[in-house]
């Protein structure tokens, strides 16, 4: 008889941790779960787990410090990540640390299922970090400006307990799960759940919600358009009008359905260029620093020629030794040619499909450095550049200190 995959899920969140039970148990996998990371430490140490499945913004130990203990206790389980503030920081650092994949809330049930299934056909493989990277990385204060004892000290500790994960307390409120109209297949309160006493006949035959299958069907039936004129987003509070009246109507028409502007790529890369041509002249440097500095190479690969030439400008005044390529074939040509301590890589270069300048690094330079740089950041390009080494990953535009401060980091880990 075939041994069932051991699999533990770990969230605050009791909810999350029952449908995510629910949905993989489906696949006959055997799965358990706990309500912060030190439940999930006991249960590690009576339990042998294949697989992982962690919050990362949890009270007490936050996923990524859970996460590091267990790649140290347990380096043979495999990690998933999940989190509803997913971010491209959190990302890298997740992948660098030695979870295996990385899954922003909410999810679908074959959004979870999928790596589960590859890491179980050992299809998908553990990032490979040093020591020293590891032990660099911050991974304290996720999201949060303070942690529970914190606020306990200056208020008391009945408050502290009602914080949030958002930082906001949440007064004389149940819990969802715990009232009587509250349906696990749809996870929402449902009136008409209620009045069929709990018994939902139609979704018990699909094993979907009626009324979430029903919404999906109008919404697919209806024209998909935006009009940002109605604009009104959960985490903004103004509305289209007010935002004009600041932004001017260039800036509201490349607001998205989150509320968030996105320039057209030549416009992002002009206003990047005139952004770091501003920075002022700094002090002089010691001809000692330039010295030391100049052994310090990076290949800098950007075809957008004005933000290549400020980038080298920059970090030249830093006294690093900076070469440019701006083209796929220079690119390739000065990677072959010379050993580079660092390279800052821009993902949209003409001509290049997907990380193929990524993973010509990686194979003919290993022990290169890579800082990626992008004006399309996405949380899977931040993913599977983390697994192929990069170090950090910044979005345009960004400024001359977080390209020096990312420049600086990464040399300290060449050393």
């Amino acid at each position: 008889m075939e041994t069932k995959a051991k699999i533990l899920v770990v969230d605050d969140e009791e909810n999350v941790c029952r449908n995510v039970q629910k949905i993989l148990s489906k696949d006959d996998y055997d799965v358990s779960y706990a309500l912060s990371a030190d439940e999930a430490l006991e249960q590690m140490a009576k339990e042998s787990y294949s697989i992982l499945i962690s919050d990362i913004v949890m009270p007490g130990m936050n996923g990524l410090e859970f996460l590091k203990l267990v790649k140290n206790q347990w380096p043979l389980t495999k990690v998933i990540m999940f989190t509803a503030y997913a971010s491209t920081d959190t990302v890298v650092k997740a992948i660098r640390l030695g979870a295996i994949d990385y899954i922003p809330k909410p999810f679908t049930p074959d959004e979870l299922r999928l790596p589960v299934e590859l890491i179980l056909a050992g299809e998908l493989s553990e990032a490979s970090a040093t020591e020293q990277e590891i032990e660099a990385m911050n991974i304290i204060d996720i999201d949060s400006p303070f942690d529970r004892d914190e606020v306990e000290q200056y208020t008391d500790e009945e408050y502290a307990k009602s914080v949030s994960r958002s930082d906001i307390p949440i007064v004389g409120a149940p819990r969802p799960e715990l009232l009587e109209n509250y349906c696990e297949l749809g996870a929402r309160l449902c009136e008409i759940f209620e009045k069929v006493g709990g018994v939902c006949k139609g979704g018990i035959k699909t094993e979907k919600c009626p009324q979430i299958e029903a919404a999906k069907k109008k919404a697919a039936g209806k024209k998909q358009g935006f009009d940002p004129s109605k604009l009104i987003g959960i985490d903004m509070p103004f509305d289209y009008e007010e935002v004009a009246a600041i932004t001017g109507p260039e800036y509201v028409q490349y607001l998205d359905r989150d509320g968030y502007a996105f320039l057209p790529y030549d416009q992002l890369k002009k206003n990047a260029a005139r952004f770091l041509a501003t920075e002022p002249e700094p002090a002089p440097v010691s001809l000692e620093v330039v010295e030391d500095a100049v052994q310090h190479t990076v290949l800098v690969i950007e075809d957008e020629v004005a933000v290549n030439n400020n980038i080298r400008k920059i970090l030249a005044k830093k006294g690093y030794q900076v070469d440019q390529a701006v083209t796929k074939e220079e690119a390739l040509r000065k990677i072959e040619q010379r050993a580079y301590k660092l390279v800052l890589l821009d993902l949209r270069i003409p001509g290049v499909r997907g990380l193929e300048l990524m993973r010509a690094i990686r194979e003919k330079r290993p022990d290169t450095m890579v800082i990626i740089i992008t004006g399309y950041a996405s949380i899977e390009t931040a993913k599977e550049t983390a697994r192929l080494g990069a170090v950090d990953y910044l979005h345009k535009p960004f400024t001359p200190n977080e390209i020096r401060e990312a420049t600086e980091k990464a040399f300290q880990l060449a050393a």
